[in-house]
C-alpha cells in the first residue's frame, strides 16, 4: 500500500470531519431558534413570586419570580418600562434581569433577583402587572429549580474550543506526515 494516498484520504476524511462539525455547530446556533415570538404591551395572565431563597446569616435573601402565560402563543415584552424590578427600601447586588420572552403556560422560577437585603420589597412590573416578593415569603422547596446563571458565552465558547481540536489535531498530522517523508 502506497504511503502517499493513505495520508491524502486521511487528511481528505479529517477536513471533511472538521467540515461536518462546524456546519452542525453552526446549524444548531443558528437554525434552532424556533419561531420568533409576538411583542405584547399587556401579559394574557399573572406574574408569580414563587419563594425565596433566605440567607439568614447575612439577613439578605432572593426573590424568585414566575409567570402563568394564558395565551396559546407566546410573546415578548422587552425590559424597560413595562417590564422591570422596582424596589422599596433596602438594596439589590444585582441589575435584576426580567424575563422578557414568555411562553404559553405556567413557568416556575423564571428569573431571580440578586441577593437584596432583609428590609427590601421587590416588586416585578410587567404587561400592566405586578407581583411583590419579601423576606417573609415561603422559602423555595426541592419542587423549584433555580434558573440556571451565565452569561451567554457558552455556545461561543464551545465552538472556540472545537476550532482549537480541529488545529490542533492539524498540527499533529501535519508533523507525522514530516516525520515520514
Amino acid at each position: 500500500m502506497r504511503l502517499v494516498p493513505l495520508l491524502r484520504r486521511r487528511r481528505t476524511a479529517f477536513a471533511a470531519g472538521a467540515v461536518a462539525l462546524v456546519a452542525a455547530v453552526t446549524a444548531a446556533l443558528f437554525l434552532n431558534t424556533g419561531p420568533a415570538a409576538a411583542t405584547l404591551t399587556s401579559l394574557n395572565g399573572t406574574p408569580t413570586c414563587d419563594c425565596v431563597v433566605k440567607d439568614s446569616s447575612t439577613g439578605k435573601y432572593r426573590a424568585v419570580f414566575g409567570y402563568v402565560n394564558n395565551s396559546g402563543t407566546a410573546g415578548k415584552i422587552a425590559a424597560g418600562d413595562n417590564n422591570r424590578l422596582e424596589l422599596t427600601g433596602g438594596s439589590i447586588a444585582t441589575d435584576g434581569k426580567v424575563t422578557t420572552t414568555f411562553a404559553p403556560g405556567t413557568h416556575k422560577a423564571s428569573f431571580a433577583t440578586g441577593w437584596v437585603s432583609k428590609n427590601t420589597q421587590v416588586t416585578w412590573k410587567v404587561g400592566g402587572k405586578n407581583v411583590a416578593a419579601h423576606w417573609n415569603r415561603p422559602t423555595c422547596g426541592n419542587d423549584v429549580a433555580l434558573p440556571a446563571g451565565g452569561n451567554g458565552f457558552g455556545p461561543i465558547i464551545a465552538l472556540v474550543a472545537a476550532g482549537l481540536v480541529v488545529v490542533l489535531a492539524a498540527v499533529v498530522r501535519k508533523r507525522r506526515a514530516a516525520r515520514l517523508s
